[in-house]
């Protein structure tokens, strides 16, 4: 026994008497059962291919829209500093307008879009199909490379926010600790020689004299 509710009214379905019914129609009306059975399937087989025909339009729709590829390097700045820099390309069929950079700081609810704003920003900018755009100059200066990299955003004109692929984002964690170990190396300079391998380069190269 099937039961489900109806306009608040409460139906009650048994198979076992639907079998029946449709055994005592195809006993009496053999021809009129066959409609019906043919009515009712090619009636389903509309239906799905209506819905397969919107889905097939849904997907087309997203498919011509514009969609952003954000990548991501890390190189040396003017004072010798790490300067990250961004290059959005449009890798859809529409243009898309690209207003903002920034990363996204976590809050006890939710999480909250902060822009960078640096002097070379080209942005807002439009981006047609097939196009890119880089935006340099994000420096330690103004926002934490560390945190940026993790929750880089890009934010388009109807404020959607599109990330940074996790290759991308390993690639540049991986620039940015091998350019600050380089930073590092040449702030220490040359490393003055131990005593021992003063005075064994001493004796290498022969006797001491002390005549005046």
């Amino acid at each position: 026994m099937l039961a489900f509710h109806l306009l608040n009214h409460r139906i009650l379905v048994d198979p076992v008497y639907g079998l029946e019914v449709l055994n005592h129609m195809w006993a009496t009306e053999p021809v009129g059962t066959t409609s019906i059975l043919l009515t009712s399937i090619g009636l389903l087989l509309t239906l799905a291919f209506k819905f397969l025909d919107f889905l097939w339009d849904i997907y087309k729709e997203r498919a011509r829209q514009g969609k952003l590829k954000v990548e991501l390097t890390v190189e040396s700045g003017p004072d010798g500093e790490p300067a990250l820099c961004a290059i959005v390309s449009n890798v859809g069929q529409e243009p898309v307008v690209v207003r903002d950079i920034g990363y996204n700081k976590p809050r006890l609810i939710g999480s909250e879009f902060i822009r960078l704003q640096t002097q070379a920003s080209p942005l807002p900018h439009a981006l047609n199909a097939r196009e890119l755009i880089r935006v340099p100059g994000i420096t330690e200066n103004e926002a934490d490379l560390s945190q940026v990299l993790g929750h880089f955003r890009v934010k388009d004109s109807l404020g959607k926010l599109w990330e940074v692929p996790d290759p991308e984002i390993r690639k540049a964690r991986r620039a940015l600790k091998n350019l600050r170990g380089k930073s590092l190396s040449t702030a220490k300079g040359p490393q003055p020689l131990p005593r021992t391998e003063i005075l064994a380069q001493l004796e290498a190269s022969g006797p001491i004299s002390t005549q005046n």
